[in-house]
């Protein structure tokens, strides 16, 4: 397998070091990145502006099965996006989105999986907080861990966090614009993910009561 990683900045050297410790061969392509650092990674490196079109007329895209697409910039990163599904629309490509507002706008580009680091983020402080240990403890006794968006016609919009409490959960965090928020009288906004622990039949009250969707496992 043959891997094109789009930036090398942290999350594109940490993708890439660890596909080359799993065997994959990878390339980077980043326009101020030091040789000897991709080098010493174990990772070939094209120095190029993948922004350039003259880039994209030269490289050999179909040589490759997959393309991690790590940019700073999402306007860019959608623009890569396009250009890596037009040479090779069987590659698989996965892009990292640093804004919530252009997830959708990356998988009409052609990216197979996006990942929003803002809310990655927040999924892994959150698994921090409940470690295996304390879910298995949880399970046992019937309270289960659900993160909830706040849809438009809620009717806890404008609510503090500590009024979902009133429903007999326990409110662990929210992540509202791509901010951890775990002060309990802040309010909560259209599009916030509300992470609550409680029993499985207050969990099923809240949902139904406070029209939330659950969000997919």
């Amino acid at each position: 397998m043959r891997v094109l990683i789009l930036g090398y900045g942290d999350v594109g050297r940490t993708a890439a070091r660890i596909l080359i410790s799993r065997g994959v061969e990878t390339v980077v392509v980043d326009k101020t990145v030091d040789e000897t650092v991709a080098l010493d990674d174990g990772a070939e490196l094209i120095k190029a502006d993948v922004t350039n079109e003259t880039f994209w007329e030269e490289i050999e895209i179909g040589d490759f099965e997959a393309a991690i697409v790590a940019l700073p910039d999402d306007l860019h990163a959608i623009f890569c996006i396009l250009a890596l599904k037009n040479k090779n629309r069987n590659m698989k490509i996965y892009a990292r989105c640093n804004n919530v507002e252009n997830v959708e706008k990356m998988y009409a580009a052609g990216a197979d999986y996006v990942i929003v680091l803002p809310i990655v983020t927040a999924e892994m402080i959150l698994s921090e907080i409940f470690g295996e240990s304390i879910r298995r403890k949880m399970t046992f006794e019937n309270i289960d861990v659900v993160v909830y968006t706040i849809n438009r016609g809620s009717r806890v919009l404008g609510k503090t966090l500590r009024e979902l409490e009133n429903y007999g959960v326990i409110v662990i965090a929210a992540e509202c614009g791509g901010e951890i928020i775990t002060e309990l009288d802040a309010k909560i906004r259209e599009g916030c993910r509300v992470a609550v622990a409680g029993r499985k039949e207050d969990l099923i009250k809240i949902e139904v009561e406070l029209s939330m969707a659950k969000e997919k496992d």
